[in-house]
């Protein structure tokens, strides 16, 4: 694995560091961006419960940085670009899994659990 030697007079990219969101109440993820080779390597944690999303996928198009998080405690899985806006901003674009309980059209739901009938108009 390459590292990075930074130059002494040389600044870190601007995408370095750690990331969380500008409204607290939004979401504890937090993404921590480090120089790896003549990229970045990503890290992501959930600060509220400690768990670390499986990162994949990362790449760097000399503009966005572009990777997957995979969260094993819910099943969702993002898709998440970083691109930078100033020294201390970035701007922060994402699509998730989202998980739905349907049922067929023209059935009732039912609980899956207890399995109850569908209701009967009385004779």
């Amino acid at each position: 694995m390459q590292k990075h030697v930074q130059k002494k007079n040389e600044k870190p990219h601007t995408l370095i560091g750690t990331w969380i969101n500008g409204d607290e109440y939004e979401t504890d993820v937090e993404y921590i961006v480090s120089a790896a080779g003549k990229g970045f390597a990503v890290r992501a944690v959930d600060r509220f419960d400690g768990e670390k999303g499986e990162v994949s996928d990362v790449k760097w198009d000399g503009n966005v940085l572009s990777f997957a998080v995979h969260w094993n405690s819910t099943g969702r899985f993002v898709k998440a670009r970083l691109q930078a806006i100033s020294p201390n901003r970035v701007d922060y674009t994402y699509t998730f899994t989202q998980q739905e309980m349907w049922h067929r059209k023209g059935t009732t739901p039912t609980d899956s659990h207890t399995r109850r009938p569908a209701r009967r108009s009385p004779k």
